[in-house]
């Protein structure tokens, strides 16, 4: 072993010496769509659910890392990507540009520390040491290139394949025996070959023609106009340099597809904005009927313009069809209603002189709540007329509806009649705080008084969408 560590050394040093690191540029990558076209990612692109963003030049890529390209931001399906070419090809640009970045100095501070602990192994006298020390610098060394993108792989295993001699006549002057095997197993396991290499950086024609591509798989319109508008700033930034003949034909069919997908927009909205109104119109209506000839009126809108925006007229159906659910609902209150408004009125009509005594019943409750003081005679005119409407709302046919507005009526009427007698007993004894209970419960006669009223009216009303 101590003759064989300066040879080892030796190879450590030597394949330190490979490359030298280029200039950092900005790293490439490559979205492959499913028609063949390579279009390139600035930066790496993201894959969110089913839908595929990153950031794509238009106009070509300068050389001079210092000078930015005029990018456009991408969405499109995940469906129109070749996931095998393009997961390929970002192993490959990952790798070239840890070539030409970090490499060289990633690896030669790993050797160098490697060839510390194999300097350390040759200080070391006690053999069961050396030998682990060795097994253990070989684990590292092994590992390394599956760790980065398979760069020096073949000198590391050159230096593995010097380090495993020593290894032998390392175990065997501990006196291990079992270890050939394994040794072997281990040495012979396949280094990651470097990936292929990147493409170069695209030309404006090529960069132009990617965004055409792209704009014919993108499923968003805002999409597919914004970037054939890119395209289109593109050419025209481009003029003197791009071919003549070229770049009037992609302009003119840049153009002219924008603007059929800005005319196609425009009526697409149109339809969905008037889709809605007359939806929600016949919705309030409880026209039932009339929702679903909306419904049959966009699809039938939608087959004269092609049916070219599929997701966009599925989620105003979608709407549409909550404003169908919403008609239905109201038709069958309606028509409850109607069968039932008869019996409302009934009970109305019943309740009427209730009413009308607490209605009377406000001022002199208000008197009462402010301690502002009251005729006596008015309040026990009052308490007799209170007494009556009790038993009357103790006897007359409530409707289902209208239980929980007649259970607030008996209340307020319970509560005025408490508030009036309670005042009087304060005038008797001339006890303040006779008067302040009195006036809480006036006060909270009124209150349930109005909600009472506002429910009969709710439940009287011919029902309304909500």
């Amino acid at each position: 072993m101590h003759k064989r560590t300066p040879l080892l050394l030796a190879a450590l040093a030597l394949a330190c010496c490979g490359a030298t690191a280029h200039a950092e540029t900005a790293t490439l990558f490559r979205v492959f769509l499913n028609d063949g076209t390579a279009v390139v990612s600035y930066g790496e692109y993201a894959r969110v659910g089913d839908r595929v963003i990153f950031s794509m030049p238009i106009g070509g890529v300068a050389e001079d890392p210092t000078v930015e390209p005029s990018l456009h931001m991408v969405n499109i399906p995940a469906d129109a990507v070749n996931w095998g070419a393009t997961a390929k090809y970002a192993q490959a640009t990952r790798y070239a540009q840890y070539v030409a970045t970090r490499a060289e100095p990633d690896y030669a501070a790993f050797t160098g520390d490697v060839a510390s602990v194999l300097n350390a192994i040759v200080l070391n006298k006690d053999p069961n040491t050396r030998l682990s020390m060795a097994v253990d610098a070989r684990r590292r060394l092994a590992s390394w290139p599956r760790d980065h993108y398979g760069y020096r792989a073949g000198d590391v295993a050159e230096v593995l394949g010097m380090l495993d001699e020593a290894i032998s006549s390392m175990r065997a002057a501990a006196g291990e025996t079992t270890f050939t095997v394994d040794l072997v197993a281990d040495a012979g396991s396949p280094m990651p070959p470097p990936p292929d290499s990147v493409m170069p950086n695209p030309t404006p024609e090529e960069s132009i023609a990617q965004a055409m591509a792209v704009a014919n798989v993108t499923d968003i319109a805002a999409d597919r106009i914004a970037v054939l508008n890119a395209v289109v700033a593109a050419i025209d930034r481009g003029a003197q340099t791009l071919p003549r003949a070229w770049a009037k034909s992609i302009r003119k069919r840049a153009e002219s597809t924008a603007a059929q997908e800005g005319l196609l927009e425009r009526r697409y909205s149109a339809i969905s904005a008037s889709t809605l109104k007359r939806a929600s119109q016949a919705a309030a209506r409880a026209d039932v009927r009339s929702v679903e000839a909306v419904i049959a009126s966009v699809r039938r809108r939608d087959a004269q313009l092609g049916r070219k925006r599929p997701e966009e007229i599925n989620a105003l159906l979608v709407q549409v069809q909550i404003s169908l659910d919403a008609a239905r609902q109201l038709r069958l209150v309606r028509d409850r209603w109607k069968e039932r408004v008869g019996s409302y009125r009934a009970y109305l009509k019943a309740i009427a002189p209730v009413v009308d005594t607490l209605a009377r019943a406000q001022r002199d409750l208000d008197n009462i709540k402010r301690l502002a003081g009251s005729e006596a005679v008015d309040l026990v005119a009052l308490t007799d007329w209170l007494a009556i409407g009790s038993k009357l709302l103790n006897v007359v046919a409530v409707p289902d509806e209208l239980k929980s507005a007649h259970a607030l009526l008996v209340s307020a009427l319970n509560l005025a009649d408490n508030a009036v007698r309670t005042r009087r007993s304060a005038v008797m004894s001339g006890e303040l705080r006779s008067a302040w209970d009195a006036s809480s419960a006036a006060a909270g006669s009124m209150t349930l008084f109005a909600r009472a009223q506002e429910n009969m009216e709710a439940v009287v009303k011919l029902p309304q969408i909500r």
